[in-house]
């Protein structure tokens, strides 16, 4: 076996004896910031540059008022909070041990007290001191040459040799005109800027020890364009998130159609989150279309009806598609008849019926989140709380999926009678509907309904993952924050994803049970990719049959099954499991014909960091999870993360990060029980 050793590419390295002693000559009191570091093997959390500069001061360490260490403290974002929240009223100065990266975020951030360099950054290739810079893991505008020696503590954070078109270290050119540079007037001047922020600092510029240097380097303007495109498409609409390749081509153009009823449906008692269902039928009923086959338990239930009239052939238990354990289900053989429950009966008049009766039969029609949390619909709108306003979810974000966007280009009528169902309910005024405008179809179509109706706005949002989880999507539309371990009601707000609203509809105003719902099925090597009406309880085996035309024994050596999307559905194990109320999709991928590269080591590479929309450091969760320590993953807030999946897809190393979270949040919730 190859055995393989991390290099460790630490970006900065303290500055010399000599020249610390010199910087802390100048000071009183200062506060010191330090980088956790990137880009170097996670072994432990320590402060080990902070330790050194005690080693190096001695007695002058005295000059010290208080220290931080910041994880990945150019993070425009996440760091700028934590700096300004700690108390620097006792310091005259902040010294900063990083790269020069952070070292301008921070002398940015606090532009009118002095800010020192105590680090230099390392050149870690032959082309270190290109005009773009590699230093630092956030996509801000700071740059870093990585030259070899700071002199940031000495032009007060502003880097001459990236923010000065002539890379001037020995100061100005004198040929700037109106603040902009002769070189480039579409530039500012970074020796006036340098000159202006050491005005409001009190001090003055000494360059005795500047070397001069040629850093005279080949253009890479397609490699900085490419930077500037990627810094604007990952900084739009909110922190965080990803721009995986989307994979709906093959399906969005595609119409909604039926697909072929099972012969047997095997129909669980777990479709929706909180307490099991409870059987009310058992081996030899006859049942028919929308019959209630099992009873809501508890106040966190939901019941279930048969999708398909014929025979209960059994109450077995199969793999559960969420789960993956051994659940009961209750077994139907269909008798093709297609015979109704006589109780569905069309409602015309909804308007007339009392918000008591609207949510009774939302609840008895076994309504639940169809955007794959399956949480009771009837519980969410039944708000302890005031609630202000109503958000419609159209975003689809995940790849590969387009179910809801076909109907809400199919069905935008039926869509528009849920949100007043659920209105009257709410008694809410204000409704917004978020559509990610790679579907331009249906934000055209629904944007011409609600023309009609005052009440009603269509927000197009730039197309990120994942924008369509409640806590990010509210905040985009209306810019309220969920506070931490809260939910939406606790800030006015019910979210509905557009399937359940149709749901909705179908369940007031025709009468229909939730038994059938739409599914995209899509991914490689399929005949038939598209957006099929499936039967609750249809078997994947047959909709895998009906997709390929045959299906192989050994189907799983060649294909992974997942259901759901790409980034958060679940890996299948077994054919034999069946379509649930959350199945928004069943993605087909080919296995690698090769073997994934095994984990390694968390390098604090920081792109977990940069994009969890949750605001997360999730290579805590891989640190303390690999050693057992569930708790201490508490204390990174893993209750807060959304499984979305953004930190394990972008992991340099390859870590299993959802496992880790998954098991870490399971012990906090038993933790807080206890």
């Amino acid at each position: 076996m190859v055995q393989t050793s991390l290099v460790d590419y630490t970006k900065f390295r303290l500055k010399s004896k000599e020249e610390i002693k010199e910087i802390f000559a100048e000071v009183n009191r200062i506060f010191i910031l330090f980088c956790r570091k990137c880009y170097k093997k996670f072994e432990e959390e320590n402060e080990e540059e902070y330790d050194k500069l005690l080693e190096i001061l001695g007695e002058e360490s005295r000059k010290i008022v208080g220290h931080r260490g910041i994880d990945f403290l150019c993070n425009n974002f996440l760091s700028k909070k934590k700096i300004l929240s700690l108390d620097l009223s006792n310091s005259d100065s902040v010294g900063v041990i990083s790269c020069g990266i952070g070292v301008q975020f921070v002398a940015q951030l606090l532009e009118e007290r002095p800010v020192f360099s105590l680090a230099d950054s390392i050149p870690q290739s032959g082309n270190s001191t290109s005009e773009v810079g590699y230093h630092g893991i956030s996509l801000e505008k700071e740059r870093c040459a990585g030259c070899g020696q700071c002199y940031l503590n000495l032009t007060g954070g502003i880097c001459p040799v990236i923010d000065c078109a002539k890379g001037l270290l020995n100061g100005p050119c004198g040929g700037a005109k109106n603040g902009k540079c002769e070189v480039n007037p579409d530039v500012d001047c970074a020796w006036e800027k340098i000159y202006e922020r050491l005005k409001k600092q009190k001090r003055n510029l000494t360059l005795e020890s500047i070397q001069i240097r040629d850093y005279a380097k080949p253009s890479l303007k397609l490699k900085a364009d490419l930077s500037v495109q990627n810094q604007t498409s990952r900084s739009e609409g909110f922190y965080g998130g990803l721009h995986p390749l989307e994979k709906k081509e093959k399906t969005s153009s595609k119409e909604i159609k039926s697909l072929p009823e099972p012969k047997v449906a095997v129909i669980f008692l777990s479709q929706h989150t909180g307490q099991r269902a409870k059987p009310m039928v058992k081996r030899g009923d006859r049942v028919k279309v929308g019959q209630k086959i099992a009873e809501a338990v508890g106040l966190i239930s939901s019941p279930i009806h048969s999708s398909i009239s014929g025979k209960v052939i059994s109450i077995e238990e199969r793999i559960h598609p969420v789960s993956q354990k051994r659940e009961p289900a209750i077994i139907i053989e269909n008798d093709g008849e297609g015979k109704l429950e006589p109780s569905i009966q069309p409602c015309r008049n909804f308007e007339a019926l009392s918000k008591e009766s609207l949510l009774k039969i939302i609840k008895e029609k076994g309504i639940v989140g169809l955007g794959g949390a399956m949480f009771p619909t009837h519980v969410k709108l039944k708000s302890p709380k005031r609630i202000d306003t109503l958000l419609i979810n159209g975003c689809e974000c995940e790849p590969y999926l387009s179910g809801d966007n076909r109907i809400m280009i199919e069905h935008p009528k039926e869509i528009f009678v849920g949100i007043r169902i659920v209105q009257r309910i709410l008694e809410v005024d204000k409704v917004f509907i978020g559509i990610e405008d790679n579907k331009p179809e249906a934000i055209k179509i629904l944007s011409s309904f609600a023309d009609r109706s005052s009440d009603v706005e269509v927000v197009s949002l730039k197309t990120k993952y994942p924008q369509g989880a409640e806590k990010t999507l509210i905040k985009r539309i209306l810019g309220r924050e969920v506070p931490e371990k809260g939910l939406p009601l606790d800030v006015g707000v019910v979210v509905l994803n557009v399937g359940t609203v149709f749901a909705i509809y179908q369940a007031v105003v025709e009468g229909l049970p939730l038994i059938q719902r739409v599914v995209t099925v899509s991914g490689e090597g399929l005949n038939r990719p598209g957006n099929y009406l499936v039967k609750i309880g249809t078997p994947f085996r047959d909709i895998i049959r009906y997709s390929f035309d045959e299906v192989e024994e050994d189907f799983f050596k060649e294909y992974e099954l997942r259901m759901g999307g790409p980034m958060m559905g679940i890996s299948q194990r077994s054919l034999d499991s069946s379509v649930i109320k959350g199945t928004t999709g069943l993605i087909i991928l080919r296995r690698y014909p090769v073997k994934l590269s095994e984990e390694r080591d968390c390098i604090r590479c920081g792109r977990c960091v940069e994009v969890c929309p949750m605001e997360l450091y999730p290579l805590y969760y891989a640190f303390y999870g690999k050693r057992g320590k569930w708790e201490k993953a508490a204390e990174y807030k893993v209750e807060n993360c959304i499984e979305c999946g953004c930190c394990e897809y972008i992991c340099s190393s390859k870590i299993s990060l959802l496992n880790f979270i998954k098991k870490e949040k399971e012990y906090a919730r038993s933790s807080i029980k206890a």
